[in-house]
């Protein structure tokens, strides 16, 4: 893992996983840091923080961390390739304002329907939204790529994306929590659609979690976001997952209309 970013110069930079440090390195004067982490992350769930403590000693935390998931190896034999990088990282916000951005997907779950364009397919990765019903798309495209977002045919709203291919678009209105379509395109030079990507979308209404209540699964619903909201921490998703495994066969695919249990906060590890 290369871990890179920036700080205020001369600060020092320590970057935690799970609480754990992973390493801690100073930003040169141009406010830039690179750290290599002596130790691979074990396979399995991680979140990934960072703090930087400043020359006039205070300290830091970012508003942001990163989520990862980091499969086992690949077994491969003798002379073969492994067959591509299945690590998951999503930046996602502390707090519940702001839109989540995929860092890095796995290379089997990289077509998402989009038209081939050059150097990177248009895609639509993220969906965030508050009690409120403010909505924040984000995804990838081409570097310098113009994306326009329809909801229900009527365009909400335009974005660029940056020289790291991604896009990321707060929705001018709030969205109510009636079914909706979702379209993102990308346009072209002449004007013109060169790629586009179509979701169905609806707004989960807010539930209070409570212990040993249930919990009605909802479109845009994920484990991961029902633990942060039950728990106060994301990472706990397999929390629910032991308790309605007989309903779910893959953590990464829940469906509406599941009904699940959600364990006291207290009695699990």
């Amino acid at each position: 893992m290369v871990i890179a970013g920036r700080a205020t110069p001369g600060s020092q930079v320590t970057v935690t996983s799970d609480g754990a440090v992973v390493g801690t390195v100073t930003a040169d004067d141009r406010g830039e840091w690179v750290l290599l982490p002596s130790a691979p992350l074990k396979s399995g769930n991680h979140s990934l923080d960072l703090s930087a403590k400043t020359p006039d000693g205070q300290t830091v935390d970012a508003d942001k961390q990163v989520l990862m998931v980091v499969p086992q190896p690949a077994a491969t034999t003798a002379g073969a390739a492994a067959s591509g990088n299945e690590t998951l990282a999503v930046l996602v916000p502390q707090g519940e304002q702001g839109g989540s951005q995929v860092l890095q997907a796995p290379s089997s779950s990289t077509d998402t329907g989009g038209a081939e364009t050059p150097g990177v397919q248009l895609s639509l990765d993220t969906i965030d939204y508050d009690e409120q019903g403010r909505v924040t798309v984000g995804g990838r495209s081409a570097a310098g790529s113009t994306i326009q977002a329809y909801l229900d045919n009527q365009l909400v709203g335009a974005a660029v994306a940056d020289g790291g291919n991604h896009w990321l678009l707060p929705l001018p209105q709030t969205v109510d929590t009636q079914p909706h379509t979702l379209r993102i395109d990308q346009i072209g030079t002449d004007g013109g659609v060169v790629a586009r990507v179509e979701s169905p979308f609806q707004r989960a209404e807010n539930v209070a979690l409570g212990k040993d209540e249930s919990f009605i699964v909802q479109p845009g619903n994920s484990l991961w976001r029902i633990a942060r909201r039950s728990y106060g921490e994301g990472l706990r998703y397999t929390v629910i997952y032991e308790a309605n495994k007989d309903l779910i066969r893959d953590p990464d695919l829940i469906y509406p209309g599941q009904v699940f249990v959600i364990p006291p906060g207290s009695s699990v590890n």
